[in-house]
Formats: C-alpha cells, sequence, structure tokens
C-alpha cells in the first residue's frame, strides 16, 4: 500500500470536529486520530494558555500522537486527525495531505461547550465559566480561527447540515486523491 492520505479537521472548541471526523470515518477505511485523547494542552510542556496561537501551536508535545500516526501509516488508507492547529504544526505538518477547517460562530461553540462538558456543574462554575470565555477565551478563540484557518484547504460553515459538511469534505478528498 503506497502512503496513507492525512486529513486533519481543525477549528476551536465545540465547532464540531469530532462529528465531521466521526462522519467521515464511516464512508472511508480509515483509523480517528484525536488530540483530545493525548491530554496534550495538560502536560507540563504546554505552553500557557495566553501564548499567542502562532506561538503556542509548535510548543505542544505532539509526540505520543505522532507515533500513533506513525503505526497507521501504510496500513490505512486514510487517517482522519482531530487536530485544532492545522497545517500549523511543524512536525505534523509533513505528514498531512488536506486540512479542513470548521468555523463556526462563536456562539454556537460556546452553547456546544457548556451543554457538552458543563451539565453536572453547579450555576456558579457555569457562571465563572461565562466570564473567563468573554474575558479571556474568546479573544484566543478568534486569534485561533484567525491563524489557523489561513492555511486550510477547505473551510466549512459550521451551521452546514452535517450531511452537506461530509459532501464538502469528500469532494476536497476526491479532487485532491484521484
Amino acid at each position: 500500500m503506497k502512503d496513507s492520505f492525512v486529513i486533519v479537521v481543525s477549528g476551536i472548541m465545540g465547532s464540531g470536529k469530532t462529528t465531521l471526523i466521526n462522519a467521515l470515518h464511516e464512508k472511508l477505511p480509515s483509523k480517528i486520530i484525536s488530540f483530545d485523547d493525548y491530554s496534550i494542552d495538560a502536560l507540563p510542556s504546554a505552553p500557557p494558555i495566553d501564548t499567542p496561537v502562532k506561538d503556542a501551536v509548535n510548543q505542544y508535545d505532539i509526540s505520543a500522537l505522532i507515533a500513533d500516526l506513525k503505526k497507521f501509516y501504510n496500513q490505512i488508507p486514510f487517517i482522519l486527525i482531530d487536530f485544532p492547529f492545522g497545517y500549523e504544526n511543524g512536525i505534523l505538518a509533513p505528514y498531512i495531505d488536506r486540512v479542513v477547517y470548521i468555523k463556526t460562530p462563536l456562539d454556537i461553540c460556546l452553547a456546544r461547550q457548556i451543554i457538552r462538558d458543563y451539565q453536572n456543574k453547579t450555576t456558579e462554575e457555569i457562571m465563572e465559566w461565562l466570564k473567563t470565555y468573554i474575558t479571556f477565551a474568546r479573544p484566543i478563540f478568534l486569534d485561533h480561527e484567525n491563524f489557523i484557518s489561513n492555511s486550510a484547504d477547505l473551510i466549512i460553515d459550521g451551521t452546514l447540515p452535517l450531511a452537506d459538511k461530509v459532501n464538502l469534505s469528500l469532494n476536497l478528498i476526491k479532487k485532491k486523491n484521484p
């Protein structure tokens, strides 16, 4: 088998990366590798949260993710990676064939995150996160979106139905991988 075709789906927290990756996995002979499975942002080597994205993107230790990528590379036709930084991470970039960026309005991302992560939290915890979001996280997400989406092969409107997002992604893959 020749090289695996590596597709990275990027976006901010709550943009729909995992949902799109899982839907693509149903359509392609593939392996999923997810940034979230490695707790990379919790490692001692992770940059401080307020580090500008352009500076932080290459400071994360993604060696475990890369080791898994290499384990499956040339073994599976498609490798789907849920990874927020697209082409901008210098270690992963040489393996990537295409990057899809999901651009979802920040209010939708915030609502999804609260629904997903705060179901069992107190009102005070939710309110504290919302204050943090407004003053701190939102500017980071805007910075991320502007920096990472600039190099993507395809930017998908995160409000589109999932079937449309899948079709757009598959069309990009077909166009570039006959």
